[in-house]
């Protein structure tokens, strides 16, 4: 009788416990964040997005009349004939944040065909030659960048190309480590591929 008690307790108290799995977490697959960790903006967009502010901000025409031609920055020291990677970056970069404005920015260097090579297919140009010489462009955004001890400053203009009137102007300083992100191995952006 004692055998036939302790096994009724034993089987009584081992289907009272039950161990329990431990706690899973369940992974969200959200495209939304998984994008942003694959491919992030670099640190100069936010300093090219405030100078795109700046120069709406401080306009002293109507923007949405003007037709804009944004060119690279230039050194400030430099002949003004020649710019960097970084220079032409930011120039890319600030054409995004104005046409994100509304502005009516014209790509100049745009021809009016597609030049179609082993290479890859082509319709911008750096050879006046194959571009239109007269364009409906009122203003242009034109700017030159200062090497300090821990970055650049950054200044730029909005410009009358007939006047030569400044309708108005921005300076943002960009900071050595967002210099890096752009301008690296002497002067070749640093291009990477998303994970």
């Amino acid at each position: 009788m004692k055998v036939f008690i302790t096994t009724l307790l034993t089987l009584a108290l081992s289907t009272a416990c039950t161990v329990l799995p431990a706690k899973q977490t369940v992974a969200h697959d959200n495209a939304e964040e998984k994008s942003s960790d694959v491919y992030q903006q670099p640190d100069s967009a936010k300093f090219t997005a405030e100078l795109a502010q700046q120069l709406v901000d401080n306009a002293s025409i109507k923007l949405e009349e003007a037709q804009v031609g944004v060119t690279h920055l230039v050194g400030v020291t430099s002949q003004y004939d020649e710019s960097s990677a970084l220079s032409q970056v930011l120039s890319e970069q600030l054409m995004l944040e104005l046409h994100r404005r509304n502005w009516n920015v014209m790509d100049f260097k745009t021809t009016d065909f597609i030049r179609v090579t082993s290479n890859g297919d082509f319709a911008l140009s750096r050879d006046y030659l194959e571009l239109d010489e007269i364009m409906p462009i009122s203003h242009v955004v034109v700017g030159t960048l200062s090497r300090h001890r821990d970055g650049i400053m950054v200044n730029t203009r909005l410009v009358d190309i007939n006047s030569k009137k400044v309708a108005s102007v921005a300076q943002v300083f960009l900071p050595e480590s967002a210099v890096r992100q752009l301008d690296e191995n002497d002067g070749q952006p640093l291009l990477r591929k998303a994970p």
